[in-house]
């Protein structure tokens, strides 16, 4: 008995050592610990619990405390590299952030550096970001090929919780474009005409905006990075440090600095984007994020299913590059042929190259760049021909 009493009084007085958040359910008081796994339906959310395993619990109902020192030491990491062009790698990367949370993570760490791309994709991975309510994002613009993160790439770094720089590397020129017919960048005003243009920039301003500010990050400099036409400052108004358009500056507040020009679209240098808030801090490699978060050691979580769906999208990218100079040799073969039966095998050829393009383009949608009207009317018109020259010879 003594000894019972003896190790119970021990069991008491060592550290309990418990594993994630603290979470309480208000509604019930009951007290879980864990990680919140990010899937919601019909207002429930699952929920991971050292105590009752998977729970679906009422998330207007949950009252959160994190608790770094009994998250797994681990730590997932995604990489952001080139255009935001595709819509299967977007999807892969909605499901890892996911997956990675409910894992219990440190953080989440987004190695980014890329031109921008699509605004719609931005758009999806802003939103898969921002639900991941159970641990930190962070950014983490790296430098390479693109030498930071622009346009698209910035906004998605403003949806993360904390934007960190490495030396040499900018953020910023995030206008919202469009291509024409032959794939070159032009504006959107030029694209779609004055009012629509102005209508969509003004849309994605007010977007970029909001988040910054949901962040804590000057919302005028943002806007700065999409529309060229603001002049904005930095003011002190009584003691309070506030950027502003040059247009909205008070007659008694102070000019500090004039952050952004007219006519330029904002690009912030590291040490400019640590100035002004747009960013965090600077680090040298992931290394040193890595030891200044205490995650030196720390297992990192990887998914090789972002790595596979960009693969796909390259060779989808290539196959239909294929498809069109198929497609512009066969007409070119039609056109000079004599022979009915060498004009009926050409266009036999342009009608399965046009279905298989069009096939694609119902598979995977975006990611194929056709234009699916332009196709079936070409894919009309072959067979067309075809059915004209093959009753013909009845």
């Amino acid at each position: 008995m003594k000894l019972l009493s003896l190790l119970t009084l021990i069991s008491l007085l060592l550290p309990i050592t418990v594993q994630g958040d603290t979470i309480i359910n208000t509604a019930t008081s009951e007290t879980y610990h864990g990680y919140l796994t990010g899937k919601e339906s019909t207002g429930l959310v699952d929920v991971n619990t050292t105590e009752k395993g998977l729970i679906k619990v009422n998330k207007s109902h949950l009252k959160i405390t994190r608790d770094s020192a009994g998250r797994n030491n681990c730590f997932a990491l995604f990489e952001i590299e080139g255009s935001i062009m595709a819509g299967m790698e977007t999807t892969a990367l909605e499901e890892a952030l996911q997956k990675a949370a409910s894992q219990g993570p440190l953080f989440i760490l987004l190695e980014i550096d890329s031109p921008g791309g699509r605004v719609d994709l931005c758009k999806r991975m802003c939103a898969a970001i921002q639900q991941v309510g159970n641990c930190d994002v962070y950014a983490y613009i790296k430098g390479g090929e693109s030498g930071g993160a622009y346009s698209a790439a910035a906004v998605v770094s403003m949806a993360c919780d904390k934007i960190y720089m490495a030396p040499g590397t900018v953020i910023g020129a995030a206008t919202m474009i469009s291509t024409d017919a032959n794939g070159k960048p032009i504006d959107m005003k030029t694209a779609l005409g004055e009012t629509v243009g102005e209508k969509m920039s003004s849309a994605w301003r007010n977007y970029m905006a909001s988040l910054a500010s949901s962040k804590n990050r000057p919302a005028a400099l943002a806007v700065a990075m999409e529309n060229k036409d603001i002049e904005v400052i930095e003011v002190n108004d009584g003691g309070k440090r506030v950027f502003i358009d040059s247009s909205e500056k008070k007659p008694d507040c102070q000019i500090v600095k004039v952050w952004s020009k007219k006519g330029e679209l904002l690009t912030l240098p590291a040490k400019d984007a640590i100035a002004c808030g747009m960013a965090d801090k600077i680090y040298l490699s992931r290394q040193d994020l890595l030891e200044d978060h205490n995650a030196a050691t720390a297992q990192v979580i990887t998914d090789d299913s972002i790595a596979k769906a960009k693969e796909l999208y390259e060779k989808i990218d290539k196959r239909i590059d294929e498809l069109m100079v198929s497609i512009d040799l066969g007409v070119k073969r039609f056109e000079t042929t004599r022979s009915r039966v060498q004009a009926m095998k050409a266009l036999k050829s342009l009608i399965y190259d046009a279905k298989f393009a069009l096939s694609m383009k119902k598979r995977f949608g975006n990611d194929v760049r056709i234009n699916e009207d332009e196709v079936q009317d070409f894919l009309n018109d072959a067979q067309a021909v075809y059915d004209s020259i093959r009753t013909a010879r009845r």
